[in-house]
């Protein structure tokens, strides 16, 4: 019996399909390395220029303050009272500066210590009897505010300020 080449037409339509479908899913594998690798990369720290120009506007840190701040807090046992003051350097500063200053409001001249504004809608929850009495200057701008615990908007400005009015070691 002769052996005779059948479908040797076929066989190189298979191989010119299989180099095709072997190219897209090469070209998928890249793809999904670049857009992966660049997700993993932004999530370890670790950038690029173009990555770090791109996301500037995403995660900037807040300046650095410059500050002189008294309080005054009474917990309904006992009264204390503390001093910060925040140079703008952050390695020299207390920790409490930074921590103030990461939770200001970028366009808040009066940073961490704005107060509710008039007809928020609060909760009539009383969180704790504590209050605080704040004065002195932020970046320039002279604070003179209470702090109290007696509803939701005032919770809310206590644990901004948390920082400050939690008794310091």
């Amino acid at each position: 019996m002769a052996m005779s080449k059948l479908g040797v037409r076929g066989n190189s339509l298979t191989t010119v399909g299989t180099a095709v479908l072997g190219s897209l899913c090469l070209g998928g594998a890249v793809v999904y390395t670049a857009v992966v690798g660049a997700s993993f990369a932004a999530e370890s720290g670790i950038r690029t220029e173009a990555a770090a120009q791109t996301m500037s506007g995403l995660s900037e840190l807040p300046e650095p303050p410059v500050a002189t701040l008294e309080v005054r807090v009474d917990d309904g046992e006992e009264i204390y009272e503390q001093q910060l003051h925040c140079s703008g350097d952050p390695l020299t500063d207390p920790e409490a500066c930074a921590q103030l200053a990461a939770n200001s409001e970028e366009d808040d001249k009066a940073g961490p210590f704005e107060e509710v504004a008039p007809g928020a809608i609060c909760a009539d929850t009383v969180y704790g009897p504590e209050t605080a009495v704040i004065s002195g200057v932020w970046n320039g701008v002279a604070i003179d505010t209470e702090v109290t615990r007696v509803d939701s908007c005032e919770e809310a400005r206590w644990q901004r300020l948390k920082p400050l009015v939690e008794p310091q070691e």
